[in-house]
């Protein structure tokens, strides 16, 4: 007796296929360039910006959080410069000054332990996060551009400063068709290199 559609009997149970509803679309929202689909990219630096943000608060990434803020200011946490300092005593008694000296050691010890680790998070997700931007939120129009700027192996390693850099692929088309504001940066740019 085989197993029947209720769960009863014996054997193994075999799934059932789900079959997709084909008709629905989803929109992706990936940094494109602005001449891959007739002049317009596929969606807005902003609501890629904010699928890439919502990706990483749903990773579980460890001090995700930092990387959010640095996205959304547009820079990265200096981690030096939020350190916790060392409290000086207050009191003026020998005995507890010297006690309250030592609580502010235990505080500053723990401030400082968390610091650190929020950093050293903070540079490992900012490693992988680079390597999801491009693996998951490029377009391959995209990627090729971005490989073929000469700081990608060096600056465009931090994630904040690749976003910045597609910024405006996603927002100037290919480069021989200009606006005129943009020819005229390109030009202003070209006779600055020649002199």
């Amino acid at each position: 007796m085989g197993r029947s559609s209720f769960g009863g009997g014996r054997g193994r149970v075999t799934p059932q296929k789900v079959k997709s509803n084909s008709s629905s679309t989803v929109v992706k929202h990936l940094f494109s360039t602005k001449d891959e689909n007739d002049g317009k990219a596929r969606s807005s630096y902003e609501d890629a910006k904010e699928r890439v943000i919502d990706y990483i608060q749903a990773s579980g990434m460890k001090c995700s959080e930092d990387m959010v803020k640095s996205i959304r200011d547009g820079k990265s946490i200096d981690f030096n410069a939020i350190a916790p300092r060392l409290n000086a005593p207050t009191q003026t008694e020998a005995v507890a000054r010297e006690t309250e000296m030592a609580q502010n050691k235990i505080l500053y010890s723990a401030k400082l332990g968390k610091n650190m680790q929020r950093s050293a998070y903070f540079e490992t997700n900012k490693r992988t996060f680079k390597s999801n931007i491009m693996l998951k939120f490029v377009t391959k129009a995209m990627d090729i551009k971005l490989r073929g700027e000469a700081n990608f192996t060096t600056t465009l390693e931090d994630p904040i400063k690749l976003l910045k850099c597609i910024e405006p692929f996603m927002k100037k088309s290919a480069d021989a068709e200009y606006d005129f504001l943009d020819f005229w940066e390109a030009n202003q740019k070209f006779f600055a290199i020649s002199l």
